[in-house]
């Protein structure tokens, strides 16, 4: 068999995998806390937007909720952020603060909405982003919340080989009390907790300067982080072999 054809019968093989968790994830809100930008370069910022743009293709409706590094403006970096995403074929839209009418209404109208925390009357106040993350899920009934940083997810032992895929709330709190965590991968931890206590179905925890993590999170068996679930009842139908 030609070597280009057998090529094309491999990506065609990846998409025919893909179908259940597409069928899935239509129309299911993901709020992404992008948390990693200072990690990475432009050539890789454009491609996690590329990424986050083919969730919206097939179906899914995101929301990008960014921090802003020290130094930039942020409003001009909200703006930035929403370009980057246009600049792949979609509509998106800067909003500050958290404003959930207006997110829902961009999100019925086809847009990527793209939250800094701040507004105008706060500009100069430090508003934690994952926490703003946090709520929006909640108010938005999320069915995930994504937290990219340089955290790869929660490790199975100190030897920090291999990590957890799918742990539930009761599990990740025993952990929390038996290890010490840093401090930040705590909060983390913490907010996803949170997350998974008032309705939003799932929580990952990706390192975001993997190449294509989101997709490989989402559309492979053993995906790229660790996800938080309420209990294993909130499976997904591809996940119980439907």
């Amino acid at each position: 068999m030609d070597k280009e054809l057998e090529l094309v019968e491999h990506k065609a093989s990846i998409l025919i995998d893909a179908l259940p968790y597409i069928r899935d994830f239509n129309q299911k809100t993901v709020v992404i806390e992008y948390g990693c930008a200072e990690w990475l370069s432009g050539v890789e910022e454009q491609r996690l937007m590329q990424d986050i743009v083919l969730l919206k293709s097939v179906g899914m409706r995101p929301i990008v909720v960014h921090a802003t590094r020290m130094g930039l403006d942020k409003f001009r970096e909200n703006k930035r952020i929403a370009k980057l995403l246009e600049l792949c074929g979609v509509k998106a839209i800067g909003i500050c603060g958290v404003d959930t009418e207006t997110i829902g209404l961009m999100l019925d109208n086809d847009y990527i909405p793209v939250i800094v925390p701040n507004d105008i009357d706060n500009e100069s106040e430090y508003i934690d982003p994952r926490e703003t993350a946090l709520e929006i899920a909640e108010k938005m009934q999320a069915d995930k919340l994504v937290y990219l940083s340089k955290y790869p997810g929660i490790y199975k032992d100190e030897e920090r080989k291999d990590i957890y895929y799918k742990i539930t709330v009761p599990e990740v709190e025993k952990l929390r009390k038996e290890r010490n965590f840093p401090k930040e991968f705590d909060e983390i931890i913490g907010y996803g907790l949170q997350a998974s206590k008032n309705g939003v179905n799932r929580v990952h925890i990706l390192d975001g300067r993997i190449r294509h993590v989101l997709l490989i999170e989402f559309f492979s068996v053993n995906g790229a982080g660790t996800i938080f679930i309420e209990t294993e009842a909130k499976l997904y139908l591809h996940e119980l072999g439907k």
